[in-house]
């Protein structure tokens, strides 16, 4: 209805009866729709201000919701490379316990072949102590060989020296007589080669006694003072004595005028024999 409207229609009521009676409720109407309109005014006013408030929270949302599917997009690619970078470590985590496992099979592996080389080294150094001991021993033997080998050639040259001093007693004695070769046992031997003739063996008498002159104990022999001339026989047997110690037995293998050449019997003291020994007649 219109702003004219009203009017006539105000006018028509105060004009009539009724319109007067009317006039008062009509007044409280129209306060009342003026009220009411005053306050629909005033709801609107504070709706369109809710409205441009929600407007305003609704645009801050939707700005933040933009913000925060920004933010969300971002947290997903970091998400994602993160999903990446944590695969890539597990690979790289699963390839070191590999490389560690492989590691620790090397280790073990290279432990038990330094444990196996110092077995090794221990047992080397075990053969190489007792080759070092062996060779002190051989070292001694060979010191102790060349010193009875030294013995032996002095020894030997002493018995040369001998049997040249005899060779020039005998010449000296006897010319026919013949050089103390080597001396060896024959069971077989029954005569007294001197003179270039066979000599029948004849017994020496049972108080004969003389003495060792020269012992030769690389072929085991002695030469006695007692020969032909005091009764000694090719194959009589002497007994060496020293005091009263019986040192062995002799077996007479040549005789000559004033000495002969006995072989040492194997029951005899060999190595207890010397020069000066006392040699009698079984």
């Amino acid at each position: 209805m219109r702003e004219d409207d009203w009017m006539q229609t105000w006018a028509w009521l105060r004009r009539s009866q009724a319109g007067k009676m009317l006039t008062p409720l009509l007044s409280i109407l129209a306060a009342l729709a003026m009220g009411v309109a005053a306050f629909a005014i005033y709801v609107v006013i504070q709706k369109g201000e809710q409205l441009q408030v929600v407007q305003r929270n609704l645009q801050l949302a939707e700005s933040e919701n933009s913000d925060l599917k920004s933010r969300i997009e971002t947290v997903q690619q970091a998400k994602a490379r993160l999903e990446e970078d944590l695969t890539g470590a597990q690979r790289s985590f699963a390839e070191s316990q590999e490389e560690l496992a492989n590691s620790l099979q090397a280790q073990e592996t290279l432990t038990r072949s330094i444990e196996d080389r110092e077995r090794e080294i221990t047992r080397l150094t075990k053969d190489l102590d007792q080759a070092k001991s062996e060779s002190s021993k051989v070292s001694s033997q060979i010191g102790k060989l060349q010193s009875e080998r030294d013995e032996a050639k002095r020894q030997v040259a002493e018995l040369e020296r001998a049997k040249n001093d005899l060779e020039a007693k005998l010449m000296a004695t006897d010319p026919s007589t013949v050089e103390l070769d080597r001396v060896l046992v024959s069971g077989g031997a029954s005569g007294t080669e001197a003179g270039g003739g066979m000599v029948m063996p004849i017994s020496a008498t049972p108080s004969a006694a003389g003495q060792v002159v020269v012992i030769n104990r690389e072929y085991d022999f002695v030469v006695m003072n007692l020969g032909k001339n005091h009764g000694v026989a090719v194959g009589q047997e002497f007994q060496i004595a020293r005091g009263n110690e019986v040192l062995g037995r002799v077996k007479v293998e040549k005789v000559y005028d004033e000495l002969s050449a006995a072989a040492i019997l194997p029951d005899s003291k060999k190595s207890s024999i010397r020069e000066g020994d006392t040699v009698r007649a079984l």
